[in-house]
């Protein structure tokens, strides 16, 4: 049997949880939305405002970060500049872009691994860069300057592919300043001479990389460049603290176009509005390839 003191106690303790129970009564009819939790909010973050993009569960990896620029899952990744999407990678406008075609081949992953030495991205990134070397000569009646720059910085690195049309014929200009430049920073450009990808080239770029195509003219023929992060015997003074610039692509064009401003990015920033512009006018010129 139970004593008559627990049964005080039991009833003590009722009345006192009653009386601090909340009147509800005003809440019927009422749906309730709990919040979720916070990775549910970045994918939810990542995949709203699409602006019309064919984006799915693929474009949003498991390892995407939330404070990388191109992780499309990040609530950083300016969604208003991707002008088209495909299955391992992306085509966006770069912020500050040098002008109103250029753009950033971007793989979907993140990672520091050079995009044309990684064999799932390679086939897909060749494929992507063709079509924009083919927009550039037929829409735009341009050659395309091709770079990547895939050293690690200390912030982190998504590695992307820059695009950017050049006047026809200016490819020549192009190179002579850019061998120039890069004996001015201390490292050496070589020729590739063979026709073998950069993954079949060699097995192991985890040091980094900077490549380079540079248009012939007059279709899709150009020029390869490589320089090895790290490859004493490619830099000018034996050492292997060689640094290439992080604007080095840019900076070549602003010598040859005698055009400072454009070296670095945050001097050709514009307006939300006008980059939103330039992406829509970019996004029909090269959906029109295909009509």
């Amino acid at each position: 049997a139970v004593s008559e003191d627990k049964l005080e106690a039991a009833n003590t303790l009722a009345v006192e949880e009653n009386e601090t129970k909340t009147d509800a009564s005003n809440l019927n009819g009422v749906t309730l939305y709990w919040a979720k939790g916070s990775q549910k909010s970045a994918e939810s973050n990542g995949k709203s405002g699409n602006y019309g993009l064919n984006l799915n569960n693929r474009h949003f990896p498991p390892d995407a970060r939330t404070d990388c620029w191109f992780c499309l899952a990040s609530p950083t990744c300016e969604k208003h500049l991707i002008v088209t999407v495909f299955d391992e990678c992306y085509v966006a406008m770069p912020k500050g872009a040098v002008n109103e075609f250029h753009s950033l081949i971007v793989p979907v992953e993140h990672g520091g691994d050079g995009a044309f030495v990684t064999k799932k991205l390679a086939p897909e990134m060749e494929t992507v860069k063709s079509k924009l070397r083919t927009h550039a000569r037929t829409a735009l009646q341009k050659d395309l300057f091709v770079f990547e720059r895939c050293i690690q910085t200390k912030g982190g690195y998504h590695t992307h592919v820059q695009c950017i049309p050049v006047e026809a014929g200016s490819g020549p200009a192009i190179q002579s300043k850019m061998l120039e430049m890069s004996v001015r920073s201390g490292f050496q450009l070589r020729e590739i001479t063979s026709e073998l990808s950069l993954n079949a080239l060699e097995e192991d770029w985890s040091a980094g990389y900077f490549y380079v195509e540079i248009p012939l003219g007059g279709g899709d023929e150009y020029r390869r460049f490589i320089y090895r992060a790290g490859d004493a015997s490619g830099n000018e003074q034996g050492s292997s603290r060689a640094h290439v610039p992080l604007q080095f692509g840019r900076e070549v064009l602003a010598e040859v176009l005698n055009k400072p401003e454009i070296g670095h990015w945050k001097a050709c920033v514009v307006s939300k509005e006008k980059e939103e512009e330039l992406t829509a006018s970019f996004r029909t010129s090269l959906a029109s390839l295909s009509s």
